[in-house]
This record gives C-alpha cells, sequence and structure tokens, in this order.
C-alpha cells in the first residue's frame, strides 16, 4: 500500500510539469523525425538543458511544497530522481520509436 501512495504523490508532483515537458519532447520529435539521426546529439542536450530549467523553476516556484511531500514520507530527492528519470526515460523512447516508424 505504501508504494501506491508514494507513486500517486510522485505523480502528484509530476503533473505540476508535465505540459511544459511534453511539448518539449512533442517539439524535439518533430525535429527528429524531419532531419533524422543527425540532431540527436543537439536535442540530446536541448531535453537535459530543459529538464534543468524545469529543476530550477519548479524548485523555486514549489518550495513550500516540498513540505507536504516531506510530511508524508516523500523527499525531495525521490520526487525529482523519479520524474526527471521518467521524463528522460519516455523522451528516449519516443526517439526510439519515431526512428522506427520513419
Amino acid at each position: 500500500m505504501r508504494l501506491f501512495k508514494t507513486i500517486r504523490l510522485i505523480w502528484t508532483f509530476y503533473k505540476s510539469f508535465l505540459f511544459f515537458s511534453l511539448v518539449i519532447t512533442t517539439c524535439c520529435l518533430s525535429v527528429f523525425g524531419k532531419y533524422g539521426f543527425s540532431v540527436f546529439f543537439v536535442l540530446f542536450w536541448f531535453k537535459l538543458s530543459t529538464l534543468g530549467l524545469t529543476y530550477y523553476f519548479i524548485n523555486n516556484y514549489k518550495t513550500k511544497e516540498y513540505y507536504y511531500y516531506r510530511n508524508l514520507g516523500v523527499s525531495k530527492s525521490l520526487l525529482w530522481a523519479v520524474t526527471l528519470t521518467f521524463d528522460f526515460a519516455l523522451f528516449i523512447f519516443a526517439l526510439i520509436q519515431v526512428n522506427r516508424f520513419r
């Protein structure tokens, strides 16, 4: 039961920047679909830099909300590690799918 609660809390946190992340991923996928593998490294670093910017802005914007998650047993580092890893893994998976169907 504790695992589902933690997943739900992480999902709630991730929803706060999900739209922005999906817009960036969609733009990267469209560029990758048009130009192919030659722009992979540019898109890779672009996505990593936008994840860094997301971390910076959300971290400054939601400083008080970390108390909520901490009181429920989820640390700030766990929130960020899981959400950023999931987002980047989703990005890589989508790139593989676009490359496969290209």
